[in-house]
């Protein structure tokens, strides 16, 4: 999807705002422009340009509507004058917009419903969020809003607004408020990345803090108790009120959102039962019948209806800003602490981009690892070794060389294809004999040379021309009389089509023997520490096996995974030591090379190689796995290698130690393999 594509529904919204401005102000259509000054003249001009400036990048969806060239003509007459218009232009101009509004604002409404936002998680939320969020449509228009409001597109000076609904404006203002914290903004417009991951983590927030809002709601049972008091006639309630002890009362005051025991921080409720009392008290009359029979009475059933519905309306506002008020208490709690994670997410993302960046274009995949538990250690850790990368550009050279070496494999697959085919076609012209276009042999009488012609009169050469007709061998004119045309067909041809796999995932085998302590630890950790992040932007496969005795394995290339920066950190922290068996790391190396997800990987081995030599059984497993082209790279540290060791090996680099060229030597030897 094109990137105006992606916005066209906010272009959208832009242009039925500016529509709505326009009908509200002049909701009779056309006003009279005699009536009309400077001012108003000037309004209507700048939102017909307005208008102009949202539809343009929806030219694919209106270009073919018959007001898209009214419209953009009477906009560039109004951008491009120097002075107001006079009656007669600006006239046109009114005419243009009122007449074509209606059907406008028609087709602009159509595009809105066709378009889809490119996030699974925001077209989740605007298909199936809780109707708390409004209708369909509000669940898109705050989803557009939010993301013009953090990244506006033009015209800037037409706002989407967010729906009219609670949860719409709590969420302006919590995106409102991050906008406004530090950098925020201004980083989260360099990175797409990061401002799509805040509005969808407030999204998420949102849904969350509605399901939790609607599990701790303490005012249930006082909304049921509302309603059974609905059911009451108005002389019940009238009768219960105006008792000394009212069951009314006693029940509501028992209620968990109002009893004083129980409501806990919810506010008390203000509802006045002594008022009520006085009040119904005032409407009862008391009657005797002649055998002393008391019965109540009512002065004025009006007043009672008054009084009845102002007591359930109160009851019902009582409950309704109590429960507000809770509410937001709760959504501010609630978004304190999700403003609190938020901000550690985007912090954590600065600094493993800062770290990550030399080898990762794409960081939007860090936004979820930013939110696991990380130490500050590890960071450091990381840091660490990243200055030693950047320090040993050799270093650098190699893993991007072991990156771009791993080996693609073509797949030759069986493809339909369509060819165009130029045929020419000669078409005789009727009644006409056609231009000399050169000799030819024939029979025909009426084209032959005068030459042959001759023979006839000549008895010794009568019989050759006779001969000569019979075997269609005269000496003719050759005229052209057919018409060429070129003629095309379509027709079907089965291709063999080359497709390139995937970089293929690599396999590090590490030596973390005593003998690797120091300077040679520090390369084994980097080039490991390298290849992981090229992992990392290419999506490949990368497999970690370390060894001394025995063997730690580790899968580098699942960073989605909530602790692989934790295992990276805790490998690149650990101490090496121990004696050095390398079989056991390159038998599982060649396990591995058997499963699927392995099968197209290379092996690269980081050792000193002070070792004694490969059982026959592993360096024929190699040779074996050499000839499916897989590629076994060792990386030598230091000068003291046992060289039966390293020549199963396609490729041998050295790092010397004790050379203080060693980085260039190593360069030179990625060079020369680089050139063969």
């Amino acid at each position: 999807m094109g990137n105006r594509d992606k916005k066209s529904r906010r272009f959208a919204r832009k242009a039925l705002a500016v529509i709505e401005k326009v009908n509200q102000k002049y909701p009779n259509g056309m006003p009279d422009i005699s009536q009309l000054d400077e001012e108003p003249r000037a309004w209507i001009e700048r939102s017909q340009q307005i208008l102009r400036e949202c539809l343009k990048p929806l030219w694919n969806f209106f270009s073919r509507k018959p007001w898209w060239e009214e419209l953009r003509l009477a906009r560039n007459k109004t951008s491009h004058q120097m002075h107001f218009s006079d009656d007669e232009d600006f006239s046109k101009i009114c005419s243009t917009l009122f007449s074509n509004i209606k059907k406008i604002e028609h087709d602009v409404c159509s595009v809105i419903p066709q378009q889809k936002t490119e996030s699974k998680k925001k077209r989740k939320f605007e298909n199936f969020a809780s109707s708390a969020f409004g209708s369909e449509n509000d669940r898109k228009q705050l989803v557009d809003a939010m993301e013009d409001m953090i990244a506006p597109v033009e015209p800037q000076e037409m706002k989407i607004e967010f729906p009219e609904n609670k949860f719409a404006k709590i969420a302006e203002d919590t995106l409102s408020e991050i906008l406004r914290h530090g950098n925020t903004h201004p980083y989260a417009l360099s990175h797409e990345g990061v401002r799509e991951n805040i509005q969808t983590d407030i999204l998420g927030w949102l849904q969350k803090t509605q399901k939790t809002l609607e599990k701790e709601n303490p005012f249930f049972d006082e909304a049921i108790f509302i309603a059974q008091q609905k059911k009451l006639s108005v002389q019940e309630l009238a009768l219960d009120l105006s008792a000394e002890n009212s069951k009314i009362q006693y029940h509501y005051k028992r209620l968990p959102s109002v009893s004083d025991s129980k409501r806990g921080s919810i506010a008390p409720s203000t509802l006045d039962f002594d008022f009520y009392r006085k009040a119904f008290s005032e409407q009862k009359k008391i009657k005797t019948d002649k055998d002393g029979n008391e019965t109540i009475a009512w002065k004025s059933a009006e007043k009672l209806d008054t009084l009845h519905r102002n007591f359930l309306s109160d009851m019902e506002r009582n409950l309704i800003n109590r429960k507000n008020k809770w509410e937001m208490e709760r959504i501010d709690a609630l978004r304190k602490l999700f403003l609190e994670e938020l901000y550690k997410k985007i912090e954590k993302f600065m600094r493993l981009e800062k770290l990550l960046s030399p080898f990762i274009s794409d960081l939007g995949r860090l936004w979820d690892l930013s939110n696991r538990p990380f130490e500050t250690s590890g960071f450091e850790i990381l840091e660490q070794f990243a200055k030693l990368l950047e320090q040993d550009e050799s270093l650098q050279e190699l893993a991007k060389m072991i990156g771009k070496q791993s080996r693609t494999q073509e797949i030759f697959e069986k493809e339909m294809r369509d060819k165009v085919v130029i045929k020419t076609e000669w078409h005789p012209k009727s009644a006409y004999r056609g231009e000399i276009d050169g000799l030819r042999y024939s029979n025909d009488i009426a084209s032959v040379l005068p030459g042959e012609l001759a023979m006839m009169k000549n008895p010794a050469a009568k019989k050759l021309f006779q001969l000569k007709f019979a075997q269609k061998q005269l000496l003719s004119f050759a005229y052209q009389n057919d018409k060429a045309e070129d003629k095309e067909e379509h027709e079907s041809e089965e291709v063999d089509v080359a497709k390139k796999d995937q970089k293929g995932p690599v396999i590090i085998c590490v030596d973390t023997s005593g003998s690797m302590q120091g300077t040679p630890e520090n390369i084994a950790k980097t080039v490991t520490f390298a290849l992981s992040k090229i992992a990392m932007e290419e999506e490949r496969k990368c497999y970690l096996i370390s060894f001394s005795t025995g063997i730690e394995t580790l899968d580098m290339s699942d960073f989605k995974s909530g602790d692989a920066l934790t295992r990276i950190v805790r490998f690149l922290s650990m101490s090496f030591n121990g004696g050095t068996d390398a079989s056991p790391a390159l038998r599982h190396a060649v396990q591995m090379l058997q499963k699927d997800g392995y099968k197209n990987a290379d092996v690269l081995m980081i050792s000193d190689f002070v070792m004694g030599s490969l059982p026959d059984d592993i360096v024929k497993s190699i040779e074996e796995e050499k000839k499916k082209n897989t590629d076994f790279y060792s990386l030598v540290i230091g000068s003291s290698g046992n060289t039966d060791a390293i020549a199963c090996f396609n490729h041998n680099w050295v790092y010397d130690v004790n050379d203080s060229h060693a980085s260039r030597h190593l360069a030179e030897q990625l060079q020369k393999i680089k050139v063969h």
